[in-house]
């Protein structure tokens, strides 16, 4: 079995029980990509398990949502930033990928201002962030643990797109999902289900060791950094949607059906 997830702290603390042997799950190979990479990898059928942006889960057509492992929470969206200058509508915006949620709501936010639709070009989020910190007059949305960032790099905050979101529909922000591969020939969606979780609540109890591993896929970030990372990305929700998670969930596919194209 592949499973595919980034390197970013959230979903290695949640998969650290399995990566590191400690709790029972099937036999797989992980893949480490970014979400925009992985995105086309479950749009071409190429991995069994796979996390994904929701706003990416309309086009994985032969997968199935798993209820737990995703990315899903408050406080915790995409922000709109710019390098220093003031905010520009007619200028060209940097996203980090077209199928990813971020963009979904880039868009959700500029249509309720009543906008024309923004130019745009799409960066790998890591290479959009420094588009922004090299140019003060580039502007884009960013996401993971720029958050914590932007201000001591000299960035501005234009919107919280994730706060809009949340005052709009009074939902919690759908970031990322894990899908599975409708095919008999990998462990059940229950079975998974079962092996996330287990994984997830033995790095809760065992931090120390699961911190130690995400610290080796994110070399580049401070520990105080990863620590608000995983505090904000990995809650409740990981473990199980639950009703609010799903009505989220909801919403946001409804949304989508409603966009245009």
């Amino acid at each position: 079995m592949k499973i595919g997830i980034s390197p970013c702290p959230n979903d290695v603390f949640i998969f650290s029980g399995w990566l590191l042997g400690r709790t029972p799950a099937p036999a797989a190979t992980f893949v480490f990509e970014d979400v925009e990479t992985l995105n086309g990898l479950a749009r071409a059928g190429d991995l069994d398990l796979v996390k994904v942006s929701y706003a990416n889960v309309p086009a994985c057509t032969g997968y199935t949502p798993l209820s737990c492992g995703g990315a899903l929470g408050r406080g915790c969206g995409p922000l709109l930033l710019t390098g220093g200058e003031d905010w520009n509508p007619e200028a060209e915006v940097l996203v980090p990928g077209a199928r990813t949620t971020a963009n979904f709501l880039l868009d959700y936010w500029n249509a309720r201002q009543g906008n024309k639709p923004l130019k745009k070009r799409f960066l790998p989020f890591d290479a959009l962030y420094e588009a922004l910190k090299s140019n003060p007059a580039a502007q884009g949305v960013v996401i993971h643990e720029m958050r914590f960032t932007y201000a001591a790099d000299g960035l501005r905050l234009v919107r919280d797109l994730g706060a809009e979101w949340e005052a709009a529909t009074g939902n919690p922000i759908p970031l990322g999902a894990l899908i599975r591969r409708d095919t008999d020939q990998i462990p059940s969606l229950t079975e998974l289900e079962g092996a996330i979780r287990a994984s997830l609540d033995w790095a809760w109890t065992h931090e120390a060791e699961a911190l130690k591993l995400c610290a080796q896929y994110a070399q580049d970030m401070t520990p105080a950094v990863m620590r608000s990372h995983i505090d904000l990305y990995v809650n409740a929700f990981s473990r199980d949607l639950g009703e609010d998670g799903r009505a989220a969930v909801d919403y946001l596919l409804r949304a989508l059906d409603r966009a245009p194209t």
